[in-house]
């Protein structure tokens, strides 16, 4: 189960068929549908509720909160409803490190460990002086740990060197992240190298990782409800998570924030669309656009914290997030300057986001298609 949790940001990406002969649909024809077509989808699949927002031409053309953020207390899903976002947490962390490469104070090439003093990587057969940031960032640094589980409410949250060095605790995955591949070779997914860049970004900027991020992206992109720290005030908004049966469990806290940790609103990440689509104070457009490319050298549809899937005349591209009892999707094409952002609270919630997706390509491939055959 824990496996193919992990695997589902992934899986998402690589799962969504390409539609070639769409079926023209209206703006309008297409939206009404979903409001029928979303309710049917998560009482099929036993999740309780999503939140969600249809970016078009820059705009946002469609913004609901469908479903329930509690069932047991009839509290219905809002645009301000709060939703873990697993691996969605990964872009943003990319944002981060961009920023310390943009400010002069970390190298993008340079070995990782030039700046890490709390923790190394453990000898191995291959060359851990080529662990670059950039590596990290790109998923081709060759490291172990796909993923994490996360921890219990009651639970003591193990440092992140603790967690590095794969002392999680007696009912955890206890792995190590190590070097199992020579770098900069392949690609391989791994969220302990992003747990390697949040404990980078504590060391060079002698701050917690939530509070970097809090004071050098949320709060200059106006995200005044988007946080790695679980407050009181984070925690009053947050819808509650359900298992694949509908059955309701705890939020998990993570220590490995950085690949997993972030929680938002669909507001926020609409605010974030907006900042990466029409500019921001924190990274220019060649920032922005390096970050979006996938690397030349190793055949992979990963750049730096972003993802890219073609779907015939679209190519989206963002993140997906997937924890125990939620399922997220970030994607846009940013030439069309359109794409969704969908959170639900229910294991089962990619099957949903991932029909919700193919539903708007076929809107979208039609549109294309028909405004090509006017011109």
């Amino acid at each position: 189960m824990y496996l193919k949790r992990i695997a589902l940001g992934v899986l998402l990406l690589t799962t969504i068929p390409t539609i070639t002969l769409a079926q023209y649909q209206t703006q309008t024809e297409f939206l009404e549908k979903l409001d029928n077509y979303i309710p049917k989808k998560l009482e099929e699949k036993k999740v309780p509720g999503i939140a969600i927002v249809v970016i078009d031409n820059g705009k946002a053309i469609y913004k609901k909160g469908i479903g329930w953020a509690d069932k047991e207390t009839t509290l219905k899903v809002t645009t301000q409803t709060g939703f873990n976002i697993g691996s969605i947490s990964k872009m943003f962390t990319a944002w981060g490190v961009l920023k310390l490469a943009k400010e002069g104070k970390i190298n993008m090439d340079s070995s990782v460990e030039h700046y890490l003093t709390r923790w190394k990587l453990p000898d191995s057969e291959f060359d851990r002086t080529k662990v670059t940031v950039r590596g990290l960032l790109s998923h081709t640094a060759g490291l172990s740990v796909h993923g994490y589980p996360g921890f219990a409410p009651e639970a003591e949250l193990p440092t992140i060197e603790a967690s590095l060095e794969g002392e999680n605790g007696p009912v955890r995955a206890n792995e190590k992240v190590m070097l199992i591949h020579e770098p900069q070779t392949r690609f391989k997914y791994s969220g302990g190298g992003y747990t390697i860049l949040q404990l980078m970004i504590e060391e060079v900027t002698r701050k917690p990782f939530a509070q970097y991020m809090q004071t050098e992206i949320f709060d200059p992109l106006q995200m005044k409800n988007t946080s790695f720290t679980l407050s009181k005030e984070i925690l009053t908004n947050s819808a509650t998570p359900y298992d694949e049966y509908g059955n309701e469990i705890y939020l998990e806290r993570f220590t490995a924030q950085a690949a997993a940790g972030l929680h938002t609103t669909i507001e926020d990440l609409l605010l974030f669309a907006n900042a990466s689509l029409s500019g921001n104070e924190i990274l220019d457009e060649a920032t922005l656009l390096e970050m979006r490319t996938p690397l030349k050298q190793i055949r992979s549809n990963y750049g730096l914290g972003y993802m890219t899937m073609n779907m015939g005349p679209i190519k989206i591209q963002g993140h997906a997030g997937s924890n125990t009892g939620w399922q997220s999707a970030f994607f846009l094409d940013f030439n069309l300057k359109s794409g969704l952002i969908m959170l639900s609270n229910g294991s089962e919630g990619e099957n949903v986001l991932r029909s919700i997706l193919r539903e708007w390509q076929q809107w979208k491939s039609g549109e294309l298609s028909k405004n090509a055959n006017n011109e």
